[in-house]
């Protein structure tokens, strides 16, 4: 699952609009202590993260219980998120560097099956548009967060979007969708010639050691529960998987596996020539004012004012969430794992991160504000509820009572009640689970919202019900004299 077109705001509304103050005798136990601080603040019931200085100290450290109630451990495999996009990323330059692939080749010169509902458009995406995403593929459609098994998942995938309209000419727009990297996966299974996964392990993952890595279905069986966050709290919910996920975002592992590709990405690489980690820590596509995007990494002057750029990505599957967050000047890094996650939590669980790395370059972190959105989400779909409940119980306490003096009236009432009704059924059953990857996810990530949402649904059905049945039975009655 991807970090949505929501991180791209969340960067905004979390860059200090001045410098902050500096505190250069900032020390590891200082940005541990804050990490800890922090996820007793946000109500992470477990997390593991590592604080990496290529000429110090580094050190990794574990924290609360995972979702079945057993302690963290360096061992303990977590999902990873978007965090797999800078992985997707390393593959494709290892297989640039083989000379397997270029970075301005078309899709299609690798994957012939690959179009969008208009090929001119298609038919000129590149390589390197996906890295960047600026390809045109819109965020939203529907290929990714499918956890039910399949013999070719991504050629299943790539062939659904051969009715998806690209919003922008190929090149010309940053839009945030993890579609393009689900595409980059199946450009790296036909240039490798091998599954998308194996290959993965072969150039990137078992050169750095990474024994640990979740990238198949039979691995994130041993992934324990992660939490969604319900009404403010914690919620173990079950783990799903995605089998072309590990391109895009349910990569998953421990947190020394994820800790290896840190210090992989920030020293002197054992997978690539660092003219290539360099050029994909090189922001390309304009975000927003502080950030651009490179190929796989996010390219921030957020931290400038401490004498270093914050290379970095965050990521978030269905009970989970992560970070890897690099600052290559002064050769250290942050790296977080957490067993939760909320849709409506997302700034603060990056918050935390962010502020982890900006202490450990010596300054201040900002403080994360909540979303208010959420509390206010919450109380209007209550109220929402109580309301069509309200109106049930009237509508069947005055079933009984007059009869139809106008029948015309009567009818009007019940269709205007009726098609209210239909029309909040279907927001709650169809617009708003479709603003996430599926309808799962939707449950995934925003539990509370879902079941309220349901509920709504189920109501306004039940008031249009009770509305007709007693239009009806007025009218079956004959008027006063």
């Amino acid at each position: 699952m991807n970090t949505t077109a929501i991180a791209a705001l969340l960067l905004a509304a979390l860059t200090p609009l001045t410098p902050l103050p500096q505190t250069p005798e900032t020390t590891h136990a200082d940005v541990a202590d804050y990490l800890e601080r922090r996820f007793e603040e946000t109500r992470v019931p477990g997390a593991a993260y590592s604080i990496v200085d290529l000429d110090g100290d580094s050190r990794t450290y574990a924290y609360g219980h995972d979702g079945d109630g057993d302690p963290v451990d360096l061992a303990t495999p977590f999902l990873w998120g978007s965090v797999a996009k800078p992985f997707t990323a390393t593959a494709v330059m290892t297989l640039v560097e083989d000379g397997r692939l270029g970075l301005d080749d078309p899709v299609t010169a690798h994957v012939p099956g690959f179009t969008l509902a208009d090929p001119d458009r298609s038919d000129r995406i590149t390589v390197r548009h996906l890295l960047e995403q600026t390809s045109g593929i819109p965020e939203g459609t529907g290929i990714t967060d499918r956890t039910e098994h399949r013999d070719d998942p991504y050629g299943d995938a790539v062939a659904d979007l051969a009715g998806v309209e690209p919003f922008a000419e190929p090149g010309e727009t940053f839009e945030y969708a993890s579609a393009n990297y689900l595409v980059a996966g199946a450009v790296v299974e036909a240039a490798a010639g091998m599954p998308y996964e194996d290959y993965l392990r072969e150039a990137v993952l078992d050169p750095l050691g990474m024994t640990g890595a979740v990238t198949t279905e039979a691995d994130a069986a041993d992934v324990p529960r992660g939490h969604a966050v319900a009404f403010g709290r914690p919620v173990p919910i079950a783990t799903g998987f995605d089998q072309t996920g590990p391109s895009y975002g349910y990569l998953g592992g421990s947190i020394e596996d994820l800790t290896a590709f840190a210090v992989d990405q920030l020293g002197d690489s054992a997978v690539l020539a660092s003219v290539s980690v360099a050029l994909m820590q090189t922001g390309a596509a304009h975000v927003n004012d502080t950030v651009d995007y490179g190929l796989g990494w996010r390219v921030d002057t957020r931290n400038a004012d401490l004498g270093t750029t914050t290379v970095w990505h965050t990521g978030a599957a269905p009970g989970y969430s992560a970070g890897v967050l690099l600052l290559p000047e002064l050769g250290r890094a942050v790296v977080v794992v957490q067993n939760s996650y909320g849709h409506f939590q997302e700034s603060d669980l990056i918050g935390t991160m962010l502020g982890a790395v900006r202490m450990l370059a010596g300054g201040v972190p900002a403080e994360p504000e909540s979303d208010p959105l959420y509390p206010s989400l919450l109380i209007g779909l209550c109220a929402l509820l109580l309301a069509a409940i309200l109106v049930i119980a009237t509508t069947f306490r005055r079933i009984n009572k007059g009869r139809a003096r106008k029948p015309v009236l009567t009818v009007a009432g019940a269709a205007l009640w009726t098609l209210a009704a239909l029309a909040v059924a279907y927001a709650a059953f169809v617009l708003a689970p479709g603003l996430a990857p599926s309808r799962a996810a939707f449950f995934g990530i925003a539990p509370d919202v879902a079941w309220l949402l349901t509920a709504v649904g189920a109501a306004a059905l039940a008031v249009a019900a009770a509305r007709l049945w007693a239009a009806a039975v007025r009218l079956r009655r004959r008027p006063v004299d």
